[in-house]
């Protein structure tokens, strides 16, 4: 017999802090898995059992407890109010999306291959060249990520320019998008606890994520 009650009239939602999980690394992992699924979806879908049994592949207490797990880690949560995908085009929304994502409002958005997206509080020149370090960097850590996360056991996948007290001036923050791999490149304090990041990662997810 089940231990769990669900409450129907709860949605799921992802934090933003669950949706940089699911975009943080390219690898296979189980709730991760859940939260790319969550992010793919046009609205938060509703907490039922067979919502719940879907996502994580899972059934009865099992499937729950692993719902309840990803909850306790502050990756999703219940809302009362259905919330929907960002319906605007990706290139409208962006300057503002990104610009939330930094004290300094300094924040761009390149591909893998070294152009970028989209920016708030950069100049084009700058922009571009920003880009380019970004590509160079992610190939970078690449080449070098067995020794990263296996000898040294270094988890964290951003690279940042810091100053003497070791705060970063400019950071670079690898998004990995289904096939695709993004950078985001903030100037001055991140702020990725927004809602705005979430709304990213989800508009992103959407567009290149199946």
């Amino acid at each position: 017999m089940s231990t769990f009650e669900l409450n129907n009239n709860l949605y799921i939602n992802v934090t933003p802090r669950g949706a940089y999980y699911a975009i943080q690394d390219s690898a296979n992992d189980a709730t991760r898995n859940v939260l790319i699924k969550l992010l793919r979806e046009d609205e938060t879908p509703p907490l039922s059992t067979e919502v719940v049994e879907e996502i994580t592949g899972l059934k009865g207490d099992e499937a729950f407890n692993f719902v309840d797990r990803i909850q306790s880690l502050g990756l999703i949560s219940g809302q009362k109010e259905s919330e929907s995908a960002p319906e605007e085009n990706m290139e409208d929304i962006l300057p503002e999306l990104l610009g939330s994502l930094s004290d300094s409002e300094k924040v761009l958005l390149a591909e893998h291959s070294g152009l970028y997206l989209g920016a708030s509080g950069f100049p084009h020149e700058a922009a571009e060249e920003l880009a380019a370090i970004s590509a160079n960097l992610s190939e970078v850590y690449q080449r070098h990520k067995n020794l990263l996360q296996g000898n040294l056991r270094f988890n964290q996948h951003a690279w940042g320019l810091i100053d003497a007290a070791g705060n970063s001036e400019v950071g670079f923050w690898p998004l990995y998008i289904g096939y695709n791999q993004f950078t985001l490149v903030i100037h001055g304090m991140p702020q990725l606890n927004r809602p705005g990041f979430k709304h990213l990662i989800w508009s992103l997810m959407k567009r290149y994520g199946k």
